[in-house]
């Protein structure tokens, strides 16, 4: 007995030992680093040759001194979800954007939770083309080079969109290209999409609202989504609205108002569970089985054939779907 309690005492000061070791060599906590950029997006209407000024803001709402760099790039989209594209095209002066920008080339230092204006330029060519030129002016973060393990070092970059038409002859077209709503939808929420197009030469904003309602009146709240679309181009919204239940019928609406005007396209889908769909649907097809055998008949024949091709469908959406 004494044996095991003198090793239970030295397990004990082992650990103890061990426990005030790893709290002497913890290291203190890490001091946090942000940056920020003000307005994030902004819309101008300028004319060829003309040359105006203007400021952004940079914000610090980190813990410690952030130094920081400013540029510009072009901004395109790639596909219909409208990812960035930031690399530029320079070489044309009339298209490219990033070339009208003249921003602070030095690094500058921020001190934490401080905030400080940021001076642009912005000339335009006198040969720039009508419509619309889309730039992005990057803050971005530069880490510092002796940080002695005490800061979390990170590259933080954020972006001001400038969407700058160019006054002239703007050709300011566009429309709703589809609303995408599955027939019949097994799981809540309601999905589909929206696809607005823009037809013209220069972007305009695209201010969509989702309802949904069932033959007794509108369920829940409307959801509202906003957004650019870019000339050439075709932008997608996404669609997902709770419904009042699991099974019903529901018709989605979407209103959007853009360029002085409000467009409205609806589409209904059935909601049920995939197994619900089964069971009712193989019931109804073998109700018709049971009644056309009773038929002797040729067509009675035909109507049991189709009833079994039916079942079979049925039995292979069930095991694709499920």
């Amino acid at each position: 007995m004494k044996m095991f309690k003198r090793w239970l005492i030295r397990v004990g000061l082992l650990f103890a030992a061990s426990l005030g070791l790893a709290m002497v060599q913890a290291p203190s906590a890490a001091a946090v680093r942000g940056i920020g950029i003000s307005p994030t997006n902004q819309e101008l209407t300028v004319n060829a040759g003309e040359k105006l000024s203007g400021e952004l803001t940079v914000l610090n709402d980190g813990d410690t001194d952030v130094i920081y760099k400013l540029y510009a790039t072009d901004y395109r989209v790639s596909g219909e979800d409208y990812a960035g594209d930031f690399t530029n095209d320079a070489s044309k002066a009339n298209v490219s954007a990033v070339s009208w920008f003249s921003l602070p080339s030095a690094n500058a230092s921020i001190k934490p939770r401080q905030q400080v204006k940021i001076p642009y330029t912005l000339t335009i060519p006198a040969n720039a083309s009508v419509g619309g030129h889309y730039a992005a002016v990057f803050v971005e973060t530069v880490p510092p080079k002796n940080t002695s393990g005490s800061v979390i070092n990170r590259v933080d970059r954020l972006a001001s969109i400038f969407y700058i038409a160019v006054d002239g002859n703007l050709n300011q077209v566009g429309s709703i290209a589809e609303l995408n709503v599955p027939r019949m939808q097994s799981l809540p929420p309601i999905t589909g999409t929206l696809r607005v197009k823009n037809e013209g030469n220069v972007h305009f904003n695209a201010d969509v609202t989702f309802t949904l309602e069932s033959p007794f009146g509108k369920i829940g709240q409307p959801h509202n989504v906003k957004g650019e679309v870019l000339p050439g181009t075709t932008r997608r919204f996404a669609i997902s609205l709770p419904p009042g239940s699991a099974i019903g019928l529901y018709k989605v609406t979407a209103s959007v108002k853009y360029l002085d005007r409000t467009d409205s396209i609806s589409k209904w889908t059935l909601l049920v569970p995939r197994l619900t769909f089964m069971i009712v649907a193989g019931s109804l097809l073998l109700v018709g089985v049971v009644l056309a055998w009773g038929s002797c008949d040729a067509s009675g024949v035909r109507v049991v054939a189709k009833a079994f091709s039916w079942l079979s469908v049925i039995s292979w959406y069930g095991r694709e779907r499920m």
